[in-house]
């Protein structure tokens, strides 16, 4: 017996179809699929053709619509489970397109991009270990299938296991070189594990393969800081700016690179562009604020605590940096007031202490300045300078030999750093006839 004339007449439409689908004519294309189902309405290659139409054309609910017909015609098409749970996990229904994805395994169980659409879903769930058993399913299936082998890379990242991802995506590297995301993810990986050379390394590789990746040149910007090659990634984070001025937090990170050159109005200026984007960022007032505290606008730099405490009452470095713009005009009770308030919140910031301390100096209260002092020195024994400010304090207090044994211990603890400060505090003591232990 020959082929059904019905069913003949319908494929011929089908194959007109994928013609138009070679050179992306899909208007052409859906109008042969739809004269094919006129002919055969139970045709559900025509259905499935439709459907992936509808799919390149990023209309998903006519494409679940065509492939649930498909299925419904056969039930044994594991292609259409396929693609329909391809669909739902673009529609982000990860737990249906997985109940697809189970079907389509069990009708064909040597299928490595049903293993890896899956693996996908259970990465995008978080179930982490499901992801990797079906990436690597999938990688045995097709040694060669670097999708799979990125993104087993990407779950073991997940994991913290910041080795084996290396090792994958030196694998995706190997089996497509000229893909620069897998050297960017690499990179992260190295500079997780602290190894900043690496991690440059890669990022300049993914600059090569694409001069016009502002993520790559980010993040080498930001193993430069941690390396603190400061000017390095200034240069970075400029390139950044110039590709894409709206990337994510790259005022951010600039302002953290002008800030540690001292640059501060610079630093300011991209806080302040920044908060264009995150007005209601408690962490930009707070940084905005130390630059202009750094540039001795005070009053300003109060406002901007001001404005960080409204939004993050127990941040209490804003505090504490409020109570220093407080003591840098003079407002020494004020001050006191702020510190106090961020040792309410952290009693065991020792700096806040220092300051305190210090802002009780200034009015003369040298006793509450010794006990703040104290305080300070039990949180953080080997910090010189609760030893220099507590020895000042003895000394104000007319205590000499209390204030030569802390001026000595200062003296040892800061092992030539501060060279003025322990010049001062040696020509006291020979002056006075007090030992110089140190």
């Amino acid at each position: 017996m020959g082929m059904n004339p019905t069913v003949k007449e319908s494929e011929v439409w089908i194959d007109r179809g994928d013609e138009f689908v070679k050179s992306q004519t899909y208007d052409k294309a859906i109008e042969c699929y739809n004269k094919a189902l006129e002919i055969n309405p139970k045709a559900a290659f025509a259905y499935f053709k439709r459907g992936q139409v509808y799919t390149s054309i990023n209309k998903h609910n006519e494409a679940l619509s065509d492939y649930n017909s498909a299925i419904m015609f056969n039930n044994k098409f594991s292609f259409a489970y396929f693609k329909r749970g391809s669909t739902l996990l673009e529609l982000r229904q990860f737990k249906s397109a997985i109940d697809d994805f189970n079907t389509a395994i069990d009708l064909n169980s040597e299928f490595p991009f049903a293993y890896y659409k899956r693996g996908m879903c259970y990465l995008k769930l978080k179930d982490l270990n499901r992801a990797i058993e079906d990436f690597t399913k999938a990688i045995d299936l097709n040694p060669t299938y670097a999708e799979a082998v990125f993104h087993r890379a990407n779950a073991y990242f997940e994991l913290k296991n910041f080795s084996a991802a290396i090792e994958d995506f030196t694998k995706s590297i190997g089996l497509d070189p000229k893909e620069d995301k897998s050297y960017i993810s690499r990179g992260v990986a190295y500079g997780y594990l602290q190894k900043y050379k690496d991690a440059i390394e890669d990022y300049s590789h993914a600059i090569n393969l694409n001069p016009e990746s502002a993520m790559a040149y980010n993040y080498r910007g930001v193993i430069h800081i941690k390396m603190k090659h400061y000017e390095k990634a200034l240069q970075d984070f400029n390139k950044v700016i110039e590709l894409n001025p709206n990337y994510p937090d790259i005022y951010i990170n600039r302002g953290v690179v002008n800030f540690s050159l001292r640059r501060f109005e610079d630093a300011g200026e991209d806080y302040s562009k920044a908060l264009k984007n995150q007005p209601n960022s408690a962490s930009l007032y707070f940084n905005r604020a130390n630059c202009f505290y750094n540039s001795k606008k005070f009053i300003e730099s109060i406002l901007d605590f001001d404005k960080s405490i409204e939004l993050e009452p127990k941040l209490f470095n804003s505090y504490f940096g409020r109570g220093n713009s407080n003591s840098a005009l003079g407002n020494f009770k004020e001050a006191i007031k702020d510190y106090t308030k961020a040792l309410t919140i952290n009693p065991r910031f020792y700096q806040a202490y220092i300051g305190r301390g210090n802002a009780f100096m200034k009015l003369r209260y040298y006793k509450k300045a010794q006990e703040d002092f104290t305080l300070a020195i039990e949180i953080k024994p080997d910090n010189p300078q609760g030893f220099m400010n507590r020895g000042m304090a003895f000394r104000e207090d007319k205590r000499n030999s209390d204030a030569a044994r802390d001026f000595n211990e200062f003296l040892r603890l800061s092992k030539g750093h501060n060279v003025m400060a322990a010049n001062q505090v040696r020509a006291w003591l020979k002056k006075n006839d007090l030992p110089v232990e140190a």
